[in-house]
């Protein structure tokens, strides 16, 4: 039967059983005790019974609903919320079981609450997925009893659901406002003076105090007899490919996410911000043997574009070929534009081996190389020294973070602009650079 599926017993109960085992143990040994004990173990029956009844009485004595967005934001805290609504005419309490996605690995997510008659309460908690893709939650079960507190009338909510697990959208909304400037309080960056003029014309207008005279357009200021001046706005519609390596340097794990995943969600706030400053923004992703192209626009449509692209896409564990993306570059970019990298190299000596046909690419393109420092590293080399095992650690720690200077120097002797950035930074670091490039008007 249902009752007896839905019907759990508590802790209580089991206590409660036990001393009354105990009470017939003793009355066994103290015969004029038997009477009061089977007095109280007939009242013990009598409450579970009244209990159960109090449960069962109500078909649908409790009610819950899950509130969750359609879209999870890779990375971030994402808000959950279960509704919870008491329709018994006493108060009860709840034990409630959210069933969450099984990628998190998470079977603690319960929650205790007292509920009066009538009420409904909501409870909230956070949920940070660290990978891409197809999350589904399952039922959400209620564990409800009285205040005796002797057995529960269990409630099981099928809200079953599939959310998508994108690249995070959080991130690219808290850093949208950097396309009307170029730096960020967290990063300490300054403003960076524009070198020269603007250089794409935008209207004519009257003179004012405090216009660059030579500014004055004569044949308007003769034709309205005053002066007028011409303005000029930053130049716009440049386009700006994101050129991301799905290859094996790219899996390597910081806080809970890989590089790719920390690159996937920079991309998404950069594009946006390319995007709002009026650029084209464009990506292609590229490993050993596949290349795919989203081509640069910043038409209606092309951020989401974007982001369906980065959900959907696929990693592999072998080593990146380059030579195949200059090739792809040089096919799908005839004009010269800014080409923003995101890889990772092991050792100087795998950086060497793609070193020509990044020289080719930087000859065609404005290219900038984002490269993600071990800030795990790092952390090993500020701890102190203990021992002889502690020593070798440090020295191979820093002899990586020496490689990775290195790597800096020569790509910058080549004229290749490069970032050395921590993945938790690389989002600020990748618009200030971008912001910076622009402002310079190098783009």
């Amino acid at each position: 039967m249902r009752v007896f599926k839905d019907t759990y017993l508590t802790g209580r109960f089991f206590t409660c059983l036990l001393l009354g085992i105990f009470a017939l143990v003793m009355a066994y040994v103290f015969p004029l005790l038997l009477i009061w004990v089977a007095g109280a173990l007939l009242m013990y029956a009598v409450m579970v019974l009244l209990e159960l009844i109090a449960l069962y009485r109500y078909k649908q004595g409790f009610e819950a609903s899950r509130v969750v967005s359609d879209k999870l934001s890779n990375g971030e805290e994402n808000p959950v919320r279960v509704e919870v609504r008491n329709r018994y005419p006493v108060g009860v309490h709840c034990r409630l079981i959210d069933e969450i996605p099984v990628e998190f690995q998470n079977r603690h997510i319960s929650f205790s609450l007292n509920m009066m008659p009538g009420e409904q309460q909501g409870i909230n908690y956070t949920l940070r997925p660290t990978k891409r893709g197809a999350y589904g939650f399952g039922k959400v079960r209620a564990f409800i009893s009285t205040r005796l507190s002797l057995v529960e009338r269990r409630y099981s909510f099928d809200l079953e659901r599939e959310v998508a697990v994108y690249p995070s959208f959080m991130m690219m909304h808290r850093y949208e406002l950097m396309a009307y400037g170029n730096y960020h309080p967290e990063n300490g960056a300054i403003r960076t003076r524009a070198l020269g003029g603007n250089m794409a014309f935008e209207q004519i207008k009257p003179y004012v105090v405090g216009d660059d005279p030579r500014t004055v357009n004569w044949k308007a200021t003769a034709k309205h007899n005053h002066l007028m001046v011409n303005t000029y706005t930053e130049e716009r519609s440049q386009q700006i490919y994101c050129l991301v390596d799905k290859g094996r340097t790219m899996q390597s794990p910081f806080n809970g996410m890989t590089m790719l995943d920390h690159a996937i969600n920079t991309i998404l706030t950069l594009s946006n911000v390319i995007l709002k400053k009026g650029d084209r923004a464009g990506l292609i992703t590229f490993s050993n043997t596949s290349r795919n192209c989203v081509k640069a626009d910043n038409r209606v449509g092309q951020l989401n574009r974007i982001s369906e692209f980065l959900y959907r896409l696929e990693t592999h564990y072998q080593e990146s070929d380059f030579e195949k993306l200059y090739i792809s570059v040089v096919r799908q970019i005839p004009t010269r534009s800014l080409l923003i990298l995101f890889t990772n190299f092991d050792t100087v000596t795998g950086m060497q081996r793609h070193l020509s046909a990044l020289r080719r690419l930087a000859s065609r393109h404005l290219v900038l190389i984002v490269l993600f420092e071990n800030s795990e590293l790092n952390k090993a080399l500020e701890r102190p020294v203990r021992g002889v095992k502690d020593v070798y650690f440090e020295t191979i720690a820093a002899g990586f973070a020496m490689e990775k200077r290195q790597m800096v120097r020569e790509l910058s002797q080549m004229g290749i602009r490069v970032i050395l950035s921590k993945p938790e930074a690389l989002t600020v670091n990748s618009i200030n650079s971008y912001l910076d490039l622009k402002e310079r008007k190098l783009i």
